[in-house]
């Protein structure tokens, strides 16, 4: 009886860890950003992407985590601002954008981006 007691706790333990990096688990996806919505007040920051290479769409939240750790981000305006120049400059260029979490449609849970690794080129805001 003590023997299976300690492995239906083990069992516990194994899906709660596996659950919480399943959720707050770095992740990176390649993709191609095609706009960038929200203005952080009302509207919460949207990055709108397309998987690189398919049809497939995948948003992406970008809110600040605060002090959860480990991202403490605070700098979602900056990320938006980033994501909105790429998606002007280079929209057909694959880029990844890391983050965390995971995208289930029917609870309206997005994945939220922590930083977005593009060329300086992209970067840059155009010169004319």
């Amino acid at each position: 009886m003590k023997k299976n007691l300690k492995i239906g706790l083990v069992v516990v333990v194994v899906l709660v860890l596996g659950f919480l990096y399943l959720r707050w688990g770095p992740k990176s996806w390649e993709v191609q950003i095609t706009g960038a919505t929200g203005d952080g007040r009302e509207v919460q920051y949207r990055i709108e992407t397309v998987k690189a290479g398919t049809s497939d769409t995948l948003i992406f939240v970008n809110e600040d985590a605060g002090f959860m750790p480990p991202y403490f981000k605070f700098d979602s305006a900056r990320l938006q601002s980033i994501a909105r120049r790429v998606s002007q400059e280079c929209p057909k260029e694959a880029v990844d954008v890391n983050g965390y979490g995971l995208r289930i449609p029917w609870l309206s849970m997005f994945p939220n981006a922590t930083s977005i690794d593009a060329p300086e080129r992209c970067r840059m805001a155009s010169s004319s």
